[in-house]
C-alpha cells in the first residue's frame, strides 16, 4: 500500500529543476553573487513566514475542533512551527540567515527592496497556504522540510567551497537534521490520518508548492547573474512592514 511519505515525496523537483541549484553545482557563482541570490530568501522569509505560522496554528485548532486531530498532535506541530524562532537551544532561523551578511549593507535594520516578481511569488504560496486545510498544508511543509534537508547539506557544502564560515553557514547545518525531524513528525500525523486525506489531490497541491519553490530558485539565479551591488537590494527599515515580519 502506497504511503503518504511515497506520494509525497514523488513530487520533488531534482537539482536539475533548479535554475540556481544545478549553477551553483556545476561551479558557478562566487560569494558575491550567492550572497545576491540569498536575498530572495530573505524576501521569501520576512514577508511570508509569521503568516503563514499564524494559518498553521489556525488550522490546527479548527481540525482539533473537529476531530480530525488529537490535543497532542497540536501539541507536536505547535513546537515544531515555534522551532523556527528563537529557543532555548539556538537562536531564531532568520538571525541564522543574516549571519551571511555580517558585515555587508543587509541586516535586521534594512528592509528588502520591494521586488514585483518576488511579490508575485510570495502571495502564491501564501494563497496555497490559505487554500488547504490542515493535513493539505500538513502535506505541503512536510514535503518541503522533507526536501530540503539534504538541500541544506548541499548548499553548506557549495557555499564552504565559496569562503563562507561554519557561523555563516550555522542556518545550513541546522536544518539538516532540524527538517528531518519537523517532517517526520508531520509524516507520523499524516500515516495515521491517511483515511482523511484525498492522496490526488494531496500530491497535486505539493507540486503546486514546489512550483513556488522552483519560482525563488530562478529568482535566485537572476539576481546571482545580476551586477547589483547588495545597497541596491535593500531600504531603510519600513516600521510597518517589519512588524509583521
Amino acid at each position: 500500500m502506497t504511503t503518504v511519505k511515497e506520494v509525497i515525496r514523488a513530487q520533488f523537483p531534482t537539482i536539475d529543476e533548479m535554475p540556481f541549484c544545478a549553477a551553483l553545482r556545476d561551479g558557478k557563482f562566487d560569494r558575491a553573487a550567492i550572497l545576491r541570490a540569498e536575498i530572495v530568501e530573505l524576501y521569501r522569509a520576512l514577508y511570508t513566514r509569521h503568516s503563514i505560522q499564524d494559518s498553521y496554528k489556525e488550522k490546527l485548532q479548527e481540525a482539533l475542533q473537529a476531530g480530525i486531530i488529537e490535543t497532542k498532535d497540536v501539541d507536536t506541530m505547535e513546537e515544531v512551527i515555534d522551532d523556527e524562532g528563537e529557543t532555548e537551544d539556538h537562536i531564531d532561523h532568520l538571525d541564522m540567515r543574516f549571519k551571511l551578511f555580517v558585515g555587508t549593507p543587509v541586516s535586521r535594520a534594512t528592509d528588502m527592496r520591494h521586488n514585483d516578481k518576488l511579490e508575485a511569488i510570495n502571495q502564491e504560496w501564501m494563497t496555497i497556504c490559505k487554500e488547504a486545510d490542515l493535513l493539505t498544508m500538513m502535506s505541503f511543509t512536510a514535503a518541503i522540510e522533507d526536501w530540503y534537508a539534504p538541500l541544506s547539506e548541499f548548499f553548506e557544502n557549495e557555499y564552504r567551497k565559496r569562503g563562507f564560515s561554519d557561523d555563516e553557514l550555522e542556518l545550513f547545518i541546522v536544518h539538516k537534521g532540524a527538517d528531518i525531524e519537523h517532517s517526520e513528525a508531520q509524516f507520523d500525523i499524516l500515516e495515521r490520518n491517511k483515511h482523511h486525506m484525498d492522496l490526488d489531490k494531496i500530491a497535486a497541491m505539493v507540486r503546486r508548492t514546489f512550483g513556488t519553490s522552483k519560482a525563488y530558485d530562478g529568482m535566485k539565479l537572476e539576481l546571482a547573474e545580476s551586477s547589483a551591488d547588495l545597497s541596491e537590494l535593500v531600504e531603510p527599515i519600513n516600521t510597518t512592514r517589519a512588524a509583521t515580519a
